[in-house]
This record gives structure tokens, C-alpha cells and sequence, in this order.
């Protein structure tokens, strides 16, 4: 018996010792922020003051609580009056300059704007169906603050991924679309880079927001291998415009291994560090420069590949807003399919499975019919990464 307690007891000291030095493992982190006191917000503002390009890693296209960030963002009288120019990865960009004119239209019916709306999403991008809702939630939301806007100058959008609508498709029409896919970021960056000086030489717009998705997102030091740059529109935006561009990342999960597109594995950053210090002081929304902070000097493990790189030498700044638990993995849109669409999207998954010369494999109606309305799920996996998070905190 004395042998079995004089194991417990020790036991008990390792497991306190272990606890112990799990806290001290985070206490770098939680006694750097206990010092900041910027919102996500105005962290990014703070950005637009020295610099004309303001870039955001939006994390998953299906997260939709960020969308609440980007809006508060958009809607703060600075950025409309300083700002007011958005180029999102997200949305076609033949959908401009109709998109732009549709903000300004005060003469449209309830009805009227949901079909607009409708159809921006329909016509969203280039694969043959998008079905995250936040690009209609964002696109309605931009309407909205145009109409109630007092300034003569609007809040711009513009959509900068590659085009997708197509006069009269056709099997080599749209293989020649997908062949644009290869240099999607030069092409996305380009586009950028042409309105963007355009706006300012006419003297509409002198700073942007571009929201984009994980690497894209990515600076100007970033490389795949030595000596050959990552082709992403990040990349390209800092080298346009030296000195006077900077890039965030908005707290995420790590991409631990990616087979495709859809076939991902998740996980959570620094093992959950960044996480837990943030969940122990119970904040939910601030910003910071990764620069002179234990989080910058943090090795770059939101890459899935081995790199030497630390995140302050790929991003200037972080924000963190809404922790992963509250994450809203959000998909389908009211009537999505309905009014003929189905068939319509029947057509294009046919033109784009020959094109690809793949066996067809057209979407199941049955199934199809799931994305007429908006469904919110949590984060796949997401028991395994809260434990991961709490471990550092016990």
C-alpha cells in the first residue's frame, strides 16, 4: 500500500511539474500581449497610415466569422473616406463593372437585389459552382454601406480571379480558361496592379484592401526553393510597390498535409501555443506586428512543407479574431439552384469534364439540393485540435 501511494505521489509531482512547465511555455506569448492593446481593426488600419496596399490572408473561404472583421473594416469612416478600394481573390472579374454599378443603384426592389445577388454567385468563379456563402453575405453587405454612404466617394470593389463568364462556351473555350490557371497569381496580381494604378491616376483612389486566401497572400521573401520565388500575388504586390505594402494573416489552423484540394489535414499553430495564450487571457480580438514579438520569431509551420523561414519573414503583422472553436465552416446559398440553374450547372460540368478530358462525374440533384440553404458546421477535426490548444493550459 505505502508503495502504491508513494507512486501517486510522484505521479502527482510529474504531472504538476509537467503542468507547470506547460504554462511556462506560453508565458512568453501571454506577457508579450498583456503589452497590446489594438483591436484587429484598428491594427489594420493603423497599416493604411504608411502604407498604400494593405493585403489580408483570409483564412478558409468557408470561415465566415472573419467576414465580420473585413466588414467592421470597411465600414469605419477612415477606410471609407482614406481607403475604399477592395480586390478580393474571391469572384470573376468580369463581374466588374457591373458589380460596382449594382452598389450604386438606389432604385432596386428587395427582390431585385437578392437576384443581382443570386446571380454574382452563380457567376462567382471559374470552377463550374462555388458554394461558400460568404462571397454573397459580403457582396450584400458592401450594397448595403454604398446606400447609406453620405460621401461622394463609393466603396469599390473588385473582384481580380480569373474570368469566368463566357460568350457562347465552348470545349476549347474553356480549356483555354483553365490553361489561365497555371499563372493565376501573375494574372490576379497583374489585374491588381493595372485598375489599382489606373484608380490613382485619375486620382479616384490612393490605397486598397486585397483579400486573399493562404499563400496568396504570402511576401516578397517567401520562396519555394533558393533562389526561386513563390509565384503568389503577395509576392508580386511588395515588389510593385516597395515600401509602401504590407501583409496580415488573420489566425487560422495549420495546413499539416495537403493530397488536394479537398482531401486536407488540419492542424492547429505552434501545436497550439498561439492559441492557448490567447484563450488563457481571454482575448478575442487584437492586433500586433509580428516584428520584436515571440510570435514573429515563431518558425513558419502554416506552410505544410519544411522551410527555414519565421513567420515575421513572411508576414508584417497578425490578427486574431474569434478563436477556432467559434469558427463558422459555412456553405449554401437561399435558391442557389433553383430557376433553371441545375441545368445550367449540368451544361458547364459537361463542357468542363470534357475539357479536362475526365470521366464526367455530374453533381447528384438530390444531393445539389443541400446547397439551397445556408448551412454552419464547426471546424472538421476540431475535438483533436481544442486538445492540442488545452494541453498548454492545464
Amino acid at each position: 500500500m505505502r508503495k502504491i501511494a508513494f507512486c501517486f505521489i510522484i505521479l502527482s509531482i510529474s504531472l504538476s511539474s509537467l503542468s507547470a512547465q506547460n504554462v511556462e511555455e506560453i508565458k512568453t506569448y501571454t506577457d508579450f500581449l498583456k503589452k497590446k492593446n489594438l483591436s484587429a481593426k484598428e491594427y489594420i488600419l493603423s497599416l493604411f497610415k504608411e502604407n498604400d496596399i494593405v493585403i489580408l490572408c483570409e483564412r478558409d473561404h468557408r470561415e465566415f466569422t472573419q467576414y465580420h472583421l473585413f466588414l467592421e473594416i470597411i465600414n469605419d469612416p477612415y477606410f471609407k473616406e482614406q481607403v475604399g478600394v477592395i480586390f478580393t481573390e474571391i469572384g470573376a472579374r468580369n463581374l466588374e463593372p457591373d458589380i460596382n454599378k449594382f452598389f450604386q443603384n438606389k432604385e432596386l426592389s428587395k427582390k431585385e437585389i437578392d437576384k443581382y445577388i443570386l446571380n454574382y454567385q452563380r457567376d462567382c468563379m471559374f470552377y463550374p459552382i462555388w458554394k461558400k456563402s460568404s462571397f454573397s453575405y459580403f457582396v450584400r453587405n458592401l450594397y448595403d454601406i454604398n446606400q447609406k454612404a453620405t460621401s461622394n466617394k463609393p466603396i469599390l470593389m473588385f473582384p481580380s480571379d480569373l474570368p469566368k463568364r463566357i460568350a457562347e462556351p465552348s470545349v476549347d473555350k474553356v480549356k483555354d480558361l483553365y490553361k489561365m490557371d497555371s499563372f493565376r497569381d501573375s494574372l490576379m496580381a497583374t489585374y491588381i496592379i493595372n485598375k489599382f494604378d489606373s484608380l490613382r491616376d485619375n486620382n479616384v483612389r490612393h490605397k486598397a484592401l486585397v483579400i486573399m486566401n493562404y499563400r496568396h497572400a504570402f511576401g516578397h521573401s517567401f520562396y519555394i526553393a533558393k533562389g526561386t520565388k513563390a509565384d503568389n500575388v503577395g509576392r508580386f504586390l511588395f515588389e510593385a510597390y516597395p515600401g509602401r505594402t504590407a501583409n496580415v494573416m488573420v489566425n487560422s489552423y495549420a495546413i499539416l498535409d495537403a493530397r488536394s484540394d479537398t482531401d486536407i489535414t488540419f492542424g492547429v499553430i505552434q501545436d497550439g501555443k498561439w492559441d492557448a495564450a490567447f484563450r488563457q487571457l481571454k482575448i478575442n480580438d487584437m492586433g500586433f506586428s509580428f516584428g520584436n514579438s515571440p510570435f514573429g520569431d515563431d518558425s513558419f509551420d502554416y506552410w505544410p512543407l519544411k522551410n527555414e523561414f519565421e513567420y515575421k519573414d513572411v508576414f508584417d503583422g497578425f490578427v486574431f479574431y474569434t478563436p477556432i472553436e467559434k469558427f463558422e465552416m459555412t456553405e449554401g446559398i437561399p435558391n442557389f439552384l433553383e430557376d433553371g440553374f441545375f441545368e445550367k450547372l449540368a451544361e458547364r460540368e459537361a463542357l468542363f469534364y470534357e475539357a479536362m478530358k475526365k470521366p464526367v462525374i455530374p453533381t447528384d440533384k438530390e444531393k445539389a439540393i443541400y446547397y439551397n440553404n445556408i448551412h454552419i458546421n464547426k471546424m472538421d477535426n476540431l475535438e483533436k485540435l481544442q486538445t492540442s490548444i488545452e494541453k498548454w493550459l492545464k
